[in-house]
């Protein structure tokens, strides 16, 4: 019986899902900044954020058939009556999730002291100088380790010390203005004329500006290549070192000497080391390109890294084994709370349901709780897990209470086109190429959703006014404007079709990739809302348009592994991909936002348009299913069911024609 339109029977699964999906929005959005939090650089951050979703997968690959299989439709057991082996089945992920995640706030923070740093190179060679860390690991052992050394502030010297910071004295490059620029040029002209009677330098090489180091080293080509170095970027080196080099003359010093481990040099011009000898009063001077080394332990692939005093990756390892088994259970939990959804939901007689109404209900959970962890607790990691901790346990004591919640297999199901039959299991074959298209899609939108996902916190950081509400802003103003989408999201699904919403969410990640890089950044937060509106809100219609596309693809049998392949395709494997392209948008070289975020729009256009010409001009007429139209009846059938032989009886077929039982794939 309906109540104001309101299934009493499906009310404590919306409560369901209302408690988990706000259990997720309230602790997911600040595990990033938890994890460099802890002390963690953030080349381990994003394998930490890619390679957990990839471990996750394991969850619905387990969790769905083996779902299936206790429905008892796929081997032949007993049926399930009441469902409770689902409800079970989700009430026991959602614990382990929650005792993993609670482990995640024992992982040690990582304690380490930076020793000074510096690099070194003359005619005959590089190294780099470290500060010693103590006795007790005096110099590191590299191996044939090789890493990213980004130099700076390079000058010449007969400076040793490990301490070098100092800006270059280098002289500006002799430039000449573009024409095209003149007419931009809106400062006072200045012109300085040579004082009179002061004669002009004879030496030629006095009108020589001061000459730039040159470093020199072989590319893979094994061909010489010489980088000039001026105070306007830095070089990125890719580097080797050797063990350290004792000082002989000194065995008290505290410094580590690590030779390069390939053919490297620097250019040293005679006259310029004379000019060093001189100035610096010491006739053993012996000259050399000293260069500071930008962020040299926190940068992406730092070759320095773990030469850190106190580095030890025992924190990294912990926090990648605890996640990942943490997401193995969410991951899996979300497979069977879609896989309950479209069982309670099931309305055979038309071929609908009421999904929607029910996500709506989740993403209003999701949005409601993350702005409440942001602003009231700062995002801290400690009082989101005891937010998440209450919403499951309320989730879990819900699930194992009620036993009245719909969720025994349907007998039967109406797949079709027309709604006369239900799909046999040669249906997984008749739609194969349309599910493994659907696949690549979602696959493709997790890769550009994740992208942003992953490392969006650490983005606002770096804005003014970034706070830990604005982080749990940007989950609410896309997940609360979603909720109306989804309360009516069958009828505007079945309207649009399924594959033009699909290219609607490729659209929406074109803006908002577009729009991260037009982002003010002295007034960020309206343009970042509006972004995040985008983002989120195309989340919620791409899945619940998979849900609804994949109950009418997948035949009664295969339920749960239907539900399972949006979960692996999107939030497994296009997180996975995503996060690690994503994450370069987010090391030390500042123009690979920009670029990154280019590249993603550009992407997203092109797979739109690839899939909206494979699907309508090949996907569509190949994967139509035929008009499946009742048999004649054999003469001799119609003759007994009709003793005088001069009336057939009308055989009513149930929905034959009804435009609501045809669904636009």
């Amino acid at each position: 019986m309906n109540t104001m339109g309101l299934n009493p029977n499906l009310i404590t699964l919306k409560c369901v899902l209302f408690l988990f999906f706000g259990a997720l929005g309230a602790l997911l959005p600040f595990i990033p900044n938890h994890i460099t939090k802890l002390g963690l650089p953030r080349n381990e951050a994003i394998i930490i954020s890619a390679i957990a979703p990839l471990i996750a997968l394991i969850g619905p690959l387990v969790a769905a058939p083996l779902s299936d299989r206790l429905a008892g439709g796929a081997v032949g057991g007993p049926r399930s009556k009441t469902g409770r082996y689902l409800r079970v089945m989700i009430s026991t992920c959602c614990v382990l999730a929650t005792i993993f995640y609670w482990l995640l706030t024992l992982v040690p923070p990582v304690m380490t002291r930076s020793p000074e740093v510096s690099f070194m190179c003359d005619e005959s060679g590089g190294f780099i100088l470290q500060d010693k860390c103590g006795g007790e690991r005096p110099c590191y052992d590299w191996g044939s380790r090789k890493g990213v050394v980004l130099v700076k502030n390079c000058i010449f010297s007969c400076n040793t010390s490990t301490s070098y910071k100092g800006e270059t004295t280098t002289a500006a490059p002799l430039e000449d203005a573009s024409p095209e620029y003149a007419d931009y040029y809106d400062g006072a002209i200045n012109i300085i004329n040579e004082p009179e009677g002061v004669a002009p330098p004879q030496n030629p090489a006095d009108y020589l500006p001061e000459p730039y180091p040159h470093l020199c080293f072989k590319n893979a080509s094994d061909n010489d290549v010489c980088e000039v170095y001026t105070e306007f970027f830095s070089i990125k080196l890719m580097l080797g070192l050797t063990a350290s080099l004792e000082l002989q003359d000194n065995t008290t010093e505290d410094v580590c000497k690590y030779p390069f481990d390939e053919p490297f040099h620097c250019r040293i011009p005679t006259k310029k080391a004379d000019e060093l000898r001189r100035d610096s009063g010491d006739p053993n001077c012996n000259p050399v390109v000293t260069c500071a080394i930008q962020d040299p332990y926190n940068n992406s692939n730092s070759l320095l890294k773990q030469s850190q005093c106190g580095y030890n990756n025992i924190s990294y390892w912990l926090y990648l084994f605890i996640k990942s088994f943490a997401d193995i259970f969410v991951a899996a939990a979300v497979t069977l709370l879609a896989t309950a959804v479209v069982i309670a939901t099931r309305e055979t007689s038309t071929g609908r349901g009421d999904i929607g109404k029910q996500y709506a209900c989740a993403a209003l959970g999701f949005g409601l709780f993350a702005p409440i962890i942001g602003g009231c607790a700062d995002g801290r990691f400690f009082e989101a897990a005891i937010c998440f901790t209450v919403l499951m346990a309320l989730a879990v004591i819900i699930l194992l209470v009620d036993e009245k919640m719909p969720l025994s297999p349907p007998e039967w199901w109406w797949h079709t086109r027309c709604g006369l039959l239900a799909l046999p299991m040669s249906a997984v074959r008749s739609y194969g190429l349309e599910t493994a298209a659907l696949a690549a899609i979602l696959f493709s939108l997790g890769v550009f959703w994740n992208s942003i996902d992953s490392f969006l916190p650490w983005h606002i950081a770096k804005l003014s006014a970034g706070t830990s509400l604005i982080i749990g802003l940007t989950i609410t103003v896309g997940a609360i404007p979603a909720v109306l989408f989804l309360i009516f999201a069958e009828k505007i699904v079945d309207y649009c079709g399924h594959s033009n919403i699909l290219i609607f969410c490729f659209v929406n990640y074109i803006l908002h990739h577009l729009a991260l890089l037009l982002i003010d950044t002295s007034n960020p937060a309206p343009y970042l809302l509006l972004c995040e509106f985008l983002e989120i809100f195309t989340l919620h219609v791409m899945y619940v348009t998979a849900v609804l596309y994949l109950r009418h693809l997948v035949p009664r049998k295969l339920t749960a592994c239907g539900q399972a392949l949006p979960v692996i395709a999107h939030f497994c494997l296009g997180r996975f991909v995503g996060a690690f392209l994503g994450g370069t948008a987010h090391d030390e070289y500042p123009y690979n936002f920009t670029r990154v975020h280019q590249a993603f729009t550009i992407a997203a256009a092109i797979v739109a348009f690839i899939y909206y010409c494979a699907y309508h001009f090949y996907l569509k007429p190949k994967c139509a299913a035929p008009v499946h139209l009742p048999p004649d009846p054999a003469p001799a059938i119609i003759q007994s069911m009709n003793g005088n032989g001069s009336y057939t009886p009308l055989r009513v077929y149930h929905n034959s024609k009804s435009k609501k039982g045809h669904f636009r794939y």
